[in-house]
């Protein structure tokens, strides 16, 4: 399966958890049901950053390290300062 592929379907499951919690706020569920499913979802988007970052890595920054110079740094250390929250 291609990387792009998987990071689709993952954005595709991530929505679907996002409907899903929606509902249970609608339907007024259980705040700590609520509240495990929101958090579920922010440890998805953080596991889908970590894919982006990855295909990034081993992509696009190749072609940044070839260029050697100032913006590959700040490149990667703007995605490194992101990564951290």
């Amino acid at each position: 399966m291609g990387q792009d592929i998987k990071i689709t379907k993952r954005i595709k499951i991530i929505k679907g958890h996002i409907g899903y919690l929606e509902k249970m706020i609608d339907e007024q569920k259980n705040c700590a049901d609520i509240m495990t499913q929101s958090l579920a979802i922010q440890k998805s988007l953080k596991s889908l950053n970590r894919e982006l970052l990855k295909n990034y890595l081993t992509c696009d920054a190749q072609k940044l390290f070839a260029q050697k110079d100032e913006t590959t740094t700040k490149e990667l250390t703007y995605l490194y300062h992101l990564s951290q929250d």
